[in-house]
């Protein structure tokens, strides 16, 4: 599975609501209409209606009603994870339809039924569930906010966030721990 539009206009919302948070002050609450998104990022805003709820659920994000209602993000951004998002909004992840995790946290291919049968791939779409679940739980939606700001500065992205991208050969396989990042 591939991450859909779920993921990618949730993380949006996520990151607007983040936004406020650190924009406004004390006296303040961090609330914001989803219609106000909708616009602001040229999203349909009943769709967006979908994802919230599954954020909400998730424990992610709160709601209120009433006139001055809305969402607020319901945890520290730097406190909240991608990976947290991202299943809550698409599920399990897994790079290909034929791998899953088991309850026991093993990988598993569903060509595997046969006991005799090894699938020759299973190797790669390991490495690479293990690589996109790495970076959704190392990346919070604290990190997506500080990258936005240093963008929009000019600044360049620390090594850690322009390395993160790491060639399959240094990807580990069950058991091996992933290098540090310098």
């Amino acid at each position: 599975m591939m991450f859909s539009t779920k993921a990618e206009y949730g993380v949006r919302v996520m990151v607007a609501l983040a936004q406020r948070a650190r924009a406004v002050n004390a006296e303040q609450e961090p609330v914001v209409p989803l219609a106000e998104i909708a616009e602001q990022d040229g999203l349909p805003l009943a769709y967006l209606e979908h994802l919230v709820a599954r954020l909400r659920k998730a424990g992610l994000i709160e709601s209120r009603r009433g006139s001055r209602g809305g969402y607020m993000l319901a945890r520290a951004a730097g406190e909240i994870t991608m990976a947290e998002v991202v299943e809550a909004l698409e599920g399990t992840i897994a790079p290909i339809e034929c791998i899953s995790q088991s309850a026991d946290g093993s990988i598993v291919c569903s060509r595997e039924s046969d006991p005799d049968h090894v699938c020759p791939t299973k190797l790669l779409w390991t490495r690479v569930r293990f690589s996109i679940v790495s970076t959704l739980m190392n990346t919070t939606l604290a990190d997506l906010l500080a990258e936005r700001g240093m963008q929009a500065e000019g600044e360049s992205l620390p090594a850690s966030v322009e390395g993160a991208c790491l060639p399959a050969s240094v990807v580990p396989v069950a058991g091996e721990t992933l290098p540090t990042i310098a």
